[in-house]
């Protein structure tokens, strides 16, 4: 038997050859995370991000082909954070009974109802009186995750963008899961029309350039951003005292007011 062959299996510090590569792979995916969200991704090398994560260039070559590949990744994983508090926010929402919930509030299009659990043909959304607060807890729960880790916002709606066309593909469907999300959240398992998707679609897309003009604003000098507050707003957004770009407040109440005049659309 050949020493390849013999320790190919062999365990070290309690792990098997395939948790030392998940785990070396989290640990880029992290490392990239640092680096495109702080730096960028147009200055990021492989000799620096293998620096960070403690790792050999071959170990980076060992999971992905090249920095877009690590960019996606580090996308992907951003992603599938921030949706995740969105949707544990929006969960206190639904009425339905534990087995209906993960169908209703599903974000992912390619995903099959029994990879999200039972499905229920009776299944409904939020109900219309809870909409305000659903839409402030949901949407308040997605933008505290970029406020307070403003990595994840820089690659999430700036440094993804543009890098190549796998990459739009990408930020494409994932945009398209958003809206599916909303969709789910205001129509349950209803069947959506051409018109409603659109809508959705339209919202996401309006709430991620009011995120983007926010976190640009955000780099200027001087300016600290704080996460959302929760509570209804207390002041007049009409009264043209907006000087603040970097206000996530503002773009909270904005994107609420939005959710709840399209609601109507959504839903009928």
């Amino acid at each position: 038997m050949s020493v390849s062959s013999s320790t190919a299996g062999r365990r070290y510090g309690g792990a098997d050859p395939e948790e030392r590569r998940a785990r070396r792979r989290a640990a880029l995916i992290e490392a990239g995370l640092e680096i495109f969200g702080t730096h960028g991704y147009a200055t990021a090398s492989v000799k620096n991000i293998c620096a960070l994560a403690g790792l050999t260039q071959r170990y980076f070559y060992e999971s992905f082909g090249d920095r877009a590949e690590l960019l996606e990744a580090v996308y992907l994983d951003s992603v599938d954070f921030v949706r995740s508090a969105t949707v544990a926010a929006a969960a206190e929402f639904l009425t339905p009974g534990p087995e209906d919930r993960t169908t209703a509030i599903r974000s992912d299009p390619d995903r099959s109802d029994s990879e999200y659990g039972t499905s229920s043909p009776e299944m409904k959304g939020i109900a219309a009186e809870h909409v305000p607060w659903a839409a402030r807890a949901t949407l308040g729960a997605f933008m505290t995750c970029l406020a307070q880790d403003r990595r994840r916002a820089r690659v999430m709606l700036v440094e993804v963008v543009g890098v190549s066309g796998k990459l739009e593909r990408v930020r494409m469907h994932a945009i398209h899961g958003w809206a599916e999300l909303i969709l789910n959240l205001a129509r349950g398992t209803m069947t959506p029309s051409r018109g409603q998707r659109l809508t959705s679609v339209a919202l996401v897309g309006a709430v991620t350039q009011l995120l983007v003009d926010w976190y640009i604003a955000g780099e200027e000098p001087g300016e600290e951003p704080t996460p959302p507050s929760h509570d209804p707003p207390d002041r007049d957004l009409n009264s043209g005292d907006l000087n603040s770009g970097n206000d996530i407040d503002d773009i909270l109440d904005v994107s609420v007011d939005l959710l709840i005049a399209s609601h109507a659309r959504l839903v009928t």
